[in-house]
């Protein structure tokens, strides 16, 4: 009996040591190899090379063609856009300016109104806040949270940056605060 509980238990730890030590499955490097690209609900129209975004450090999916941005010392926010539906998406997008510009002064860039060496574009592709049983019932959804992309080029218009980003919040005023930390942070990192 002892023999046949020790055999037993040795199979049991081989198989779990071979299960533990494959790599990891579903964990894309490419954005478009990713759960991410496939949301029905979260369009694909505002950044300009999907297919070159990889995981991020600090935001979700960057590409970075030259590397980091930190040689560039003054910086323009446009206004953010939105191609997301609803009115959050709205809201969002109208506090993406400021808190982008916020960030980015944090982490040692001046901001201008024009004529930045760096010019910054945003877009909200989605936005949500929980509803009813939701809010109590907990899993991803049940924070406000935001899908946020950044376009960075130089003063000529040529692509320096590229990201995508999800973020989630008390509000979706906070969730787009959070978010714009953790991009303008993958900004000065250039991953």
């Amino acid at each position: 009996m002892v023999r046949h509980m020790t055999r037993l238990f040795a199979i049991a730890l081989a198989a779990f040591l071979l299960v533990s030590a494959r790599p990891a499955q579903g964990k894309a490097k490419n954005f478009l190899d990713s759960d991410d690209a496939k949301e029905k609900d979260e369009p694909q129209k505002f950044l300009k090379d999907y297919d070159k975004l990889t995981k991020g450090k600090d935001a979700d999916w960057v590409y970075f063609p030259n590397g980091s941005l930190k040689s560039f010392k003054t910086v323009t926010v446009k206004e953010f856009e939105e191609n997301g539906k609803g009115r959050e998406a709205r809201d969002a997008a109208r506090e993406g300016k400021d808190y982008m510009e916020q960030w980015l002064e944090k982490q040692g860039f001046k901001v201008v109104k024009s004529g930045g060496e760096l010019v910054v574009e945003g877009n909200v592709f989605n936005a949500w806040e929980p509803h009813g049983a939701g809010r109590y019932w907990g899993g991803w959804m049940a924070n406000p949270g935001v899908g946020l992309e950044i376009l960075a080029k130089d003063s000529k218009g040529n692509i320096v940056g590229e990201l995508r980003h999800k973020a989630k919040g008390t509000t979706i005023r906070d969730a787009v605060e959070n978010g714009l930390e953790e991009v303008a942070k993958a900004l000065v990192d250039g991953r």
